[in-house]
């Protein structure tokens, strides 16, 4: 793409792009732009790989327009960004520390990622602030046979090996769920679910709506 036509992309595409530089997402972007693509359309049928193909082609050169400033700026946002996350599951689960929000996240987050082929795997880091994105891979082996898990209990006896032994492993568990049901999303979450067991689905809409209902008493 020649820079003037990068130049004019950016844009067409403005709002993809300023999320763009926002994020430092450029999957996030790019499934912005091929929506945008079947939008300007005027949602008339198409082929869905050529909308990718030609908003990957829009999208390839972004990162090159990252200045050194802007990727601070992106540091400081994600670091911001995680410390919001931690706070409200430090809320959520009556946690004293964001260390303790920080283990229990990381012990939900890699039981998910064990559940998931490689594909869902990225598709859902890209969900996450960078630096939780960081937390969410570390230690993992791509593997597009995901750990076999039936039982609720074996879900949550993956999220209690990596959390501290005063923690209730049922609680914690439901708890970071509620909070990756209000960030994540409904795309993504069903993603996640289709992936799971019968039974470790049920769990999981299980501890989301029992957010719901406390969302309605507020």
């Amino acid at each position: 793409m020649s820079k003037d036509t990068a130049t004019v992309a950016k844009h067409f595409y403005a709002e993809a792009y300023a999320d763009y530089l926002r994020s430092g997402n450029l999957y996030e972007a790019t499934c912005k732009v091929a929506y945008d693509l079947y939008l300007r359309r005027g949602n008339t049928p198409s082929s869905q790989e050529a909308d990718w193909a030609e908003a990957e082609r829009i999208t390839r050169d972004w990162p090159h327009t990252i200045t050194e400033t802007s990727q601070v700026h992106l540091f400081d946002k994600s670091l911001a960004k995680t410390r919001e996350w931690l706070k409200e599951i430090e809320a959520e689960l009556g946690l004293t520390n964001p260390n303790e929000a920080y283990r229990v996240l990381r012990a939900v987050l890699h039981a998910v990622r064990e559940r998931l082929p490689v594909k869902e795997t990225a598709e859902f880091a890209a969900q996450l602030p960078i630096m939780i994105t960081g937390v969410y891979y570390s230690g993992w082996i791509p593997n597009d046979k995901p750990a076999r898990m039936r039982h609720a209990s074996e879900f949550v006896d993956r999220v209690e090996a990596e959390l501290p032994k005063n923690l209730d492993p049922v609680r914690m568990t439901q708890g970071i769920i509620r909070v990756l049901g209000r960030h994540i999303s409904k795309g993504a979450l069903e993603d996640v679910k289709r992936n799971l067991s019968a039974a470790i689905r049920e769990f999981w809409m299980e501890s989301l709506s029992e957010d719901r209902v406390e969302a309605g008493k507020r």
